[in-house]
C-alpha cells in the first residue's frame, strides 16, 4: 500500500523539486487554522454535534510568474524583443502568477454526543498549487487573490472518546488521499528589495458527494497566516 502510494506522488515530488529549482521568489508561512467537519451519517442526516476546532497550519512555497520580465530585459531572443515592444502585454502576463508549495495542516473538531465528549485531532502533510494576480498599489504594498488545489495525506490522527483514545490511521474517512479546492488571499509589504512580510486568509474544502447508504465526511479548513516572501 505505501508502495502504491510512493508512485502516485512521485510525479508530483518531481514536479515540485523542478519548481523549487526554477522559483522567483520563495514564501515561508504559518499561523492557525479553523476547520470545519461536515459529517453526513449514513441514513443521509448531517452531524450537527460537530464543532471546528483551531489547529497549526505551516508552509513553504515557490512563486512564478507566467512572464518573468527581468529575465527578458537582459536577453535578446526574439521572444524578448516581442515584449519589449510590447509593454502592455508584457505587463499584463507578469502580473499573472502560479504558486507551488508543501504545507502541513492540523484539522481538528470537537463536540458531544448524549452528554458524551469527544474530539478529533489530525496532522496533515500536501502539496499545493495556486493561479492568480499579484497587483502592487502604493508605497511597496501589493495585493493578490488565487484559485487553490490541493492534496494532502494524513500522517497522524487520533478520536477522544471520553477518557479514551482511539487511532483514526484505519478510518477510511481520514486515511484516505484529500482533495482540495480553494481561494487564497494576500496582502504583501516590501522590507527591503529582497523581503517582504505579507498576511494571508486562505479558505477550502473538499467536495466528496454523499452516497446512499455510506457516511461522508468533508473538511473545510479556513486558515489566518503571516510570512515572509524572499526574492531570489
Amino acid at each position: 500500500m505505501k508502495y502504491n502510494f510512493l508512485l502516485k506522488v512521485l510525479p508530483l515530488i518531481v514536479v515540485l523539486i523542478n519548481s523549487f529549482c526554477q522559483a522567483q521568489s520563495y514564501k515561508i508561512q504559518l499561523g492557525s487554522s479553523i476547520t470545519a467537519f461536515s459529517y453526513t451519517q449514513a441514513n443521509g442526516i448531517k452531524a450537527d454535534y460537530l464543532k471546528p476546532s483551531p489547529g497549526s497550519h505551516f508552509g513553504i512555497s515557490v512563486s512564478l510568474a507566467i512572464l518573468d520580465t527581468s529575465k527578458n530585459l537582459a536577453n535578446t531572443s526574439k521572444r524578448s524583443i516581442y515584449f519589449s515592444q510590447h509593454p502592455t502585454l508584457s505587463k499584463i502576463l507578469s502580473a499573472f502568477q502560479y504558486d507551488i508549495g508543501i504545507n502541513y495542516l492540523q484539522m481538528n473538531a470537537v463536540g458531544d454526543l448524549q452528554k458524551i465528549p469527544f474530539a478529533y485531532h489530525t496532522d496533515f502533510l500536501g502539496a499545493q498549487a495556486g493561479f492568480g494576480v499579484l497587483i502592487p498599489i502604493k508605497y511597496g504594498i501589493s495585493i493578490s487573490g488565487m484559485g487553490q488545489l490541493s492534496l494532502f495525506k494524513m500522517i497522524n490522527g487520533n478520536q477522544l472518546i471520553s477518557n479514551q483514545y482511539f487511532p483514526l490511521t484505519d478510518n477510511p474517512q481520514f486515511n484516505t488521499l484529500q482533495f482540495f479546492n480553494g481561494y487564497r488571499v494576500d496582502i504583501s509589504k516590501k522590507i527591503n528589495d529582497k523581503t517582504s512580510l505579507f498576511i494571508a486568509y486562505q479558505k477550502s474544502q473538499t467536495s466528496r458527494a454523499d452516497k446512499t447508504g455510506e457516511a461522508t465526511l468533508n473538511f473545510a479548513p479556513t486558515s489566518f497566516l503571516i510570512g515572509l516572501k524572499f526574492l531570489k
